[in-house]
């Protein structure tokens, strides 16, 4: 590892600690408003979207996806000199979701982890990326509460893998696979407060 591949993987981290819903509450609601203060205290797209409406929901899930796509897409090559393509577009991938989820600029808080996820999906194989949106779409539809959505929606993205790998023949390197099987876990570390109020029955419908 030479010091422009650490460079590298320290701007993947900061890009992901962008606060995107952070810095929309001061936009949207003043100055000394803090998202973390309100609602579920996380910054993500759901809480931006309950807390501050729907255009800076929508402002907060585009930011955030792209910060994982653009990360992906953008960076792996200038790590190729150090590890291979496939093993940069994971290690990436893996900074900026720390980054996002534990942001250096508020204090080591952060979102969940799931728009900046789909950003990241979407820059390894889009189709897999269309998958697991569509999966978000009908099981927030039919459940009504974002968190089900999300983390059943990040378990896709191993499952369409595994599909695309033995049923259709389609190249998937052994990093993506295995990235993609410990993400839905991470997710699941991220919605544990969700899980711990599902299980008591104090997990509100988000519509």
């Amino acid at each position: 590892m030479n010091v422009n591949s650490l460079l590298v993987l320290i701007l993947a981290y900061l890009i992901g600690s962008f606060p995107t819903a952070w810095i929309l509450g001061k936009i949207f609601a003043g100055k000394k408003y803090d998202i973390r203060e309100h609602g579920s205290g996380n910054v993500g797209t759901t809480n931006a979207i309950r807390n501050l409406g729907w255009w800076a929901g929508i402002i907060t899930l585009f930011i955030d996806a792209f910060k994982g796509f653009a990360v992906i897409y953008w960076l792996s090559v200038l790590l190729t000199d150090v590890m291979t393509f496939e093993t940069a577009r994971v290690v990436l991938a893996s900074m900026v979701l720390i980054g996002h989820t534990f942001s250096l600029f508020i204090n080591f808080r952060g979102g969940k982890g799931v728009a900046t996820t789909a950003g990241i999906i979407f820059a390894f194989r889009p189709e897999i990326g269309f998958i697991c949106m569509a999966v978000f779409a009908i099981v927030v539809l039919l459940s009504r509460k974002s968190a089900i959505a999300s983390i059943t929606s990040t378990f896709f993205f191993p499952i369409s893998n595994i599909i695309f790998l033995k049923l259709f023949d389609v190249a998937i390197s052994s990093q993506m696979l295995w990235f993609s099987v410990a993400v839905p876990f991470f997710v699941l570390f991220t919605h544990r407060d969700n899980i711990s109020q599902m299980i008591r029955g104090k997990n509100k419908k988000d519509f």
